[in-house]
């Protein structure tokens, strides 16, 4: 049976769409169990699966299978980098950034940048994983009350990975671009539109948002 996993999906909600397949052996709370130090290390893909297959099934092909496809990027890699940080932020730009290759690249550049610099992240990605509110709902409380998935009150990367990211933002995270830009947003029709200063930020916000 064909089941497709979309780039930058959480354990979570990969164990919701194998729930709502009805895969009669699977076992939600072993799957979750299971993948309990593994967010952003399961493969999003399409995969073929037998009806009766269980938790335990599911999680070593999507383990393996991300294995297989990462092992000469991390052969590869040469950066300072960590691979666990490339895999954290690799997660963080599946939601910040489009498919685009490019753009997932510049805003890998922008978002290592503000790390380097001592800079807060202020990403809004990380609220969905940790108290479901996406860039739209978010209130000044929500960015004022501290906890670990808050990058707008603690410096650096989430503790854990955000999502399972596919192999482009892994790259993306690998090979960042340099710019001159330290902010980005995105307009409501998804384009994206850089600013070097907080000014030129402020500027965009109030033109395309």
């Amino acid at each position: 049976e064909s089941i497709t996993f979309p780039e930058g999906i959480t354990l979570q909600e990969m164990s919701d769409i194998i729930v709502s397949r009805n895969f009669e052996n699977f076992d939600p709370g072993e799957f979750i169990t299971l993948t309990q130090d593994k967010e952003g290390y399961l493969f999003p893909d399409t995969y073929q699966f037998l009806p009766d297959d269980t938790a335990k099934i599911f999680v070593n092909t999507l383990t393996k299978t991300f294995n297989k496809k990462t092992q000469d990027l991390q052969k590869t890699y040469t950066g300072q980098r960590s691979w666990e940080d490339i895999i954290t932020m690799a997660s963080i730009i599946e939601k910040e950034a489009s498919n685009n290759f490019e753009e997932q690249q510049i805003v890998a550049g922008i978002l290592w940048k503000r790390i380097d610099q001592g800079m807060l992240l202020q990403v809004d990605a990380p609220f969905v994983y940790a108290i479901g509110k996406g860039s739209t709902q978010l209130r000044t409380s929500d960015l004022r009350a501290d906890g670990p998935y808050n990058t707008y009150t603690r410096k650096g990367l989430t503790p854990t990975p955000i999502g399972n990211p596919g192999l482009s933002a892994i790259e993306a995270a690998m090979n960042p671009v340099e710019s001159l830009y330290f902010f980005y947003l995105h307009d409501m029709n998804g384009g994206i539109h850089y600013g070097v200063t907080h000014d030129d930020h402020v500027r965009n916000k109030r033109a395309y948002l």
